[in-house]
């Protein structure tokens, strides 16, 4: 009798701990850490020579998975090597459990490879010459020890396209999921040869306020996630979501807006400044300037007779650039030198091939600069306004507009990203990129209407900041989407693509004018014809850091009917109250003149 009460006791306790025990793994297989190790609510991820998921439905079932990472490392004791991070969880949140110590000499020379404490969230500006490039890039950068950080490694996250794929191609596969996209270490040099030299594009980093262990755990899921890939999308799991979801491995803020159903680069820098502390999630900012952008630099901080001067060697016969030089003082030369070297650098990006005369040109300073006495020039440091400091790239706008008849209430929904008067520090200067805008009008109690829907629409003004040779480029449009014909007409709205390309000229960096050529294709149209072609100018006034203006006229021909015509006038002024509030006027002329008011929520 005795002997079966001790039976029954002993056959409770191992169903009591067992039952322990399998709620505590419960438990902690719905930890976030561990959800996110597995890249639970995503795309799954496919390992190229071992799987990534020890249980076969392990993607699926966080419990599953977390039970068969235990028996593994318990039974092959060399899986810890090959899953560091889930190791150091289980190490931190199930000290009870006890596995085989093993040495993992691979792992230890990737770790000691980048000799690293600290960790730094880089942001690249955006480039319109590729759609791959065209809302920013985001990677990260383990900070070593070396003198230059040039020699520092990098990870960075993006689509394996193959080189036959153009553009149109790139655009379709990347948004509807095409591509795979994995992890890829690089040296930070070559970020900076792509993008600060190649691209002109400047840097943002931002030193992440992270301990030494955070770091390796970082590094640690890395190594995990190495010769591995997810599906790829555009506009949704991309670098920025990617990143974020890594950085959600060590940093209990939420690093995505779970109410978009997209993802921006911009959006994670701004979000390591949302904080529910209120405290950022960096400690400093460090600026990293384009080729181009060190031009700009040195060239304001030239004196007017330096930049005449500078004008006067580009423009003329390489042989009059050390009489040229002579006119200046020993002091004032070396500027004019610094700065025509970063001009011919940035020629030596722009063109196939630098002019021979340009080639002798910097020669010939170089044996000027030899002649001087040693020693750098003072540059002042340049520090511009860092993006997070930007409005925010989603957009809700409510507004008025009143025509001679009557009125209209209009609602507006832009997904991204910024237009010309977005206040949007971190952009290319005087260009707007604008996706899914789409402007709805409720107009004397009629039915509601879309008045204009930009499916994409792109603006790059290039304008010169120097007024030198070869620092410009031609000023373009590209949009294309679905609006009203004219402003007094409510339901007569075709499909269009229009565009220009011409030239912009910059008297000052708060403003811009600009002369183009336009073309214009609809679908339909009462006005008279479908294909138009004429003549366009406008610009940007930035009057003060909170009050902008920009403004457009042009006139053009139907080419399938030349007696008929269109002629437009747009003007907008936006006054800034925050980085989530503005208000604008607006003046169009489209058949009929119409004026409004609009509150905008940038969110």
């Amino acid at each position: 009798m005795f002997r079966c009460s001790m039976l029954r006791m002993l056959l409770v306790c191992l169903v009591a701990v067992n039952g322990a025990v399998q709620a505590a793994v419960s438990e902690l297989a719905s930890h976030p850490v561990w959800l996110q190790l597995l890249h639970a609510g995503q795309t799954p991820v496919t390992a190229e020579n071992s799987p990534f998921y020890l249980a076969a439905d392990g993607y699926k079932h966080p419990q599953n998975e977390l039970e068969a990472t235990i028996s593994a490392f318990k039974r092959q004791p060399d899986l810890q090597c090959r899953y560091p991070a889930r190791r150091m969880f289980l190490q931190q949140h199930a000290p009870n459990l006890t596995f085989t110590r093993v040495e993992c000499a691979e792992y230890q020379q990737y770790l000691e490879a980048f000799m690293t404490d600290s960790v730094s969230l880089i942001y690249a500006s955006g480039f319109l010459g590729n759609p791959a490039s065209m809302f920013g890039h985001v990677f990260l950068k383990f900070n070593g020890n070396q003198q230059h950080d040039l020699l520092d490694n990098t990870f960075s996250y993006g689509a394996q396209v193959p080189d036959s794929d153009n553009k149109l191609a790139y655009i379709v596969k990347g948004i509807s999921g095409g591509y795979a996209g994995h992890f890829t270490n690089q040296k930070y040099h070559h970020h900076d040869l792509t993008y600060n030299e190649s691209e002109l594009r400047n840097l943002w980093e931002y030193r992440l306020n992270l301990t030494r262990t955070e770091v390796m755990f970082l590094l640690a899921h890395l190594w995990e996630l190495e010769n591995s890939t997810m599906t790829y999308y555009f506009f949704k799991q991309n670098c920025a979501y990617q990143l974020a979801q890594l950085l959600a491995l060590v940093i209990d803020e939420p690093l995505i807006d779970a109410a978009k159903l997209w993802v921006m680069p911009v959006d994670l820098i701004m979000r390591l400044n949302s904080t529910k502390s209120g405290k950022p999630l960096y400690t400093s900012v460090i600026f990293h300037g384009s080729r181009q952008q060190s031009l700009y630099d040195h060239y304001q901080q030239l004196s007017a007779k330096q930049q005449a001067v500078l004008k006067d060697i580009i423009q003329q016969p390489a042989e009059q650039t050390t009489a040229l030089l002579a006119q200046l003082r020993e002091g004032d030369a070396k500027p004019v030198i610094d700065t025509l070297y970063d001009y011919v650098a940035l020629q030596d990006v722009r063109l196939d091939e630098l002019p021979e005369s340009l080639k002798e040109k910097k020669r010939l300073a170089m044996v000027r600069r030899f002649e001087l006495p040693p020693g750098q020039v003072d540059w002042q440091a340049y520090q511009p306004v860092a993006p997070h400091n930007a409005q925010l790239t989603s957009l809700l706008q409510a507004g008025y507009l009143d025509y001679p008849e009557g009125s209209a209430a209009t609602f507006r929904f832009r997904a991204s990203y910024y237009d010309l008067l977005t206040y949007n520090p971190g952009r290319l200067p005087f260009s707007e990129l604008t996706t899914f805008d789409l402007t709805l009008a409720y107009k004397d109690n009629q039915k509601i209407a879309v008045k204009n829907f930009n499916l994409l629409k792109l603006i790059n003004l290039n304008a010169s900041q120097t007024g030198l040779p070869g620092d410009d480029a031609l000023a373009w449009r590209l949009a294309a989407g679905y609006r009203q014909q004219a402003n007094n007409c409510q339901h007569c709205g075709s499909g269009f693509v229009e565009g220009f390309i011409g030239k912009a000229w910059s008297p000052g960096s708060q403003f811009v004018i600009y002369g183009a050529a336009s073309g214009l294709a609809t679908s339909s149209n009462r006005l008279g014809g479908n294909v138009a072609s004429g003549g366009e100018v406008g610009g940007v006034i930035t009057i003060t850091p909170t009050l902008a203006m920009s403004f457009s006229a042009g006139h053009q021909w139907y080419l399938n009917n030349l007696s008929a015509h269109r002629q437009y006038v747009e003007v907008e002024s936006r006054w800034l109250i925050s980085q989530q509030w503005d208000v604008r006027a607006s003046f169009s002329y489209l058949e009929q003149a119409e004026t409004g008011v609009h509150i905008s929520y940038y969110y």
